[in-house]
This record gives C-alpha cells, structure tokens and sequence, in this order.
C-alpha cells in the first residue's frame, strides 16, 4: 500500500483514473479470493503474497477516487469535495470494520483459535465482491468517451496581464531566459 499510493497518483495525472481502478478492483478480488482459503496451517508466504495483493488493490483506489471527486466540481468548491470524499472514505473504512466484525462473530463456532479462520471466509468474499463494484464503477463511469482531452498550454485561458513562461519573448522574438537590462519583465 505505501508503495502503490504514490503510484496511483502517477498513474491518474498521466493517464486518467480509469486504469488504477481497474487494476485496484482486480488486486481487491484476487486479494478476497486468496484470502478465503485461509486455514490454521497457512504458510506465512501463502499470508504475504495475499496481503502484497491485498495492498495493491487498497493502494490504488484512493488517488482516483480523491481526483474524481475534486475535478468534477467547480475550482471554489474543491476543497468541501475534497474533504468530503475524505470523510465518505472515514466513514466507509468505520463501516467497514463493523461489517466485518459482525460477519466475522456471526460465523464464529466454536474456540476463536481453530474457527478464526473459517469464520473469515464470508468477509473475504465480502472485500472480493467490492473490488469487483470498483471494477464495474470504473468501466462504466470511466469510458472513452466520457473523459476528456488534457489541456494543452494553447487551450488555457488566460487573465489579463498574465503570461505562460513559454510565451514570454524578448523583443526580437526570441525566448526569454533573464530578464535583458533594461527591458521590463511581463508578470
């Protein structure tokens, strides 16, 4: 997860959010489906390559949720978009614990030690069957179509006064780097 967060978020400014939620919803499933055959005799490799799996997905579902969130309001109100995908996802991860619980002691029979792991098994299919949602989410709500082109620096609408440092010429037309003495620098 700690190293998939950053790259989700590489990910989402060069190519857009379809592809790191699709890929998070596919490490979410496999993740489930790896996790329901836990025994008490699981070795700790069947545990890490699970959980490695397990912080892919998580990893990278957060940064295109938090960009989908922010870029489809208006630039005034990207703060109160932020900080409510910020509480969705608090508020997602407190249900979260509390499903699971709940499936986890209604499916408890017997000593915790030898029915733990059996009684994980409806919670794993649990997180399978929400990264199979993000995949399904992200098909339909990233499609060709529906995304737009990236800005190029000729599409951006400039103020009055301002410049692109691109745009910014010396008198003969050629770039400028520092300032020249005597000419006025254009902010």
């Amino acid at each position: 997860m700690a190293v998939c967060a950053p790259l989700a978020g590489r990910m989402v400014a060069r190519r857009g959010t379809r592809m790191p939620l699709l890929v998070a919803g596919a490490g979410l499933i496999a993740a489930g489906a790896l996790l329901t055959a836990l025994t008490t005799s699981t070795s700790a490799g069947y545990l890490v390559l699970s959980y490695l799996v397990f912080g892919i997905g998580i990893g990278l579902v957060n940064a295109p949720i938090t960009n989908s969130a922010v870029s489809g309001m208006p630039r005034q109100q990207a703060g109160v978009a932020a900080g409510i995908a910020s509480a969705t996802r608090q508020v997602g991860q407190v249900l979260g614990v509390a499903v699971m619980g709940s499936v986890l002691t209604a499916n408890l029979h017997g000593p915790l030690q030898s029915g733990f792991a059996a009684a994980t098994r409806p919670g794993w299919w649990i997180i399978a069957a929400c990264g199979f949602a993000v995949t399904v989410i992200a098909l339909i709500t990233t499609s060709q179509w529906e995304r737009p082109a990236p800005l190029k620096p000729r599409d951006w609408t400039w103020r009055p006064g301002w410049t692109c440092p691109a745009r910014r010429r010396r008198p003969d037309g050629s770039p400028r780097g520092l300032p020249l003495t005597g000419t006025r620098r254009i902010r």
